[in-house]
């Protein structure tokens, strides 16, 4: 393995985790950040399961086989309605029976997931490419056979710096 790869690797992954990393206590630093940070995250867990869920099972068309050879676009088809639907449902639930009082509708919940469904995944890809040009194979060895733990927080890093900018210009 090249050494100074590497060491390039570790650095620049600190100022990515770092900055863009940085959005998840933003976002918890809006009025009512708790249900914010919710909203954001249930539409990207959502969104990974239902791209994982239905990319395994029926993904066939490759969206990068050199860069993450595992990722389908029905896959990420699955992604995007997932988290369409669940920032709907989420925003629906909240606003009907929960105490999170707000001006969002649940139309632009859906618009959210449905950005959280949809943009996140090109993280996945962007730390892929970082891995690859890397020599890597996986980011760490904490979690084997997951690619490392970058590969578990790369689309909650980007999903929170999506999710607060909407909040912000639309919403907030």
């Amino acid at each position: 393995m090249n050494r100074p790869r590497l060491i390039l690797y570790n650095r620049w992954g600190v100022v990515y985790i770092g900055w863009v990393g940085s959005y998840l206590f933003d976002l918890s630093n809006l009025p009512q950040g708790g249900w914010w940070f919710m909203l954001v995250m249930f539409c990207v867990w959502l969104g990974d399961s239902g791209a994982y869920s239905i990319g395994r099972a029926y993904g066939r068309h490759k969206i990068a086989p050199r860069l993450s050879p595992k990722k389908s676009w029905e896959g990420y088809i699955a992604s995007v309605f997932t988290g369409l639907f669940a920032g709907g449902f989420y925003v629906y639930v909240y606003t009907t029976f929960g105490s999170l009082h707000s001006d969002i509708t649940i139309w632009q919940g859906a618009v959210l997931g449905l950005l959280l469904g949809a943009l996140p995944t090109l993280g996945d890809l962007g730390e892929s490419m970082f891995k690859r040009q890397s020599g890597l194979k996986d980011s760490s060895d904490v979690i084997p056979g997951h690619g490392g733990f970058f590969d578990r927080v790369d689309s909650w890093i980007w999903g929170a710096a999506i999710g607060y900018y909407f909040l912000i210009w639309f919403i907030i």
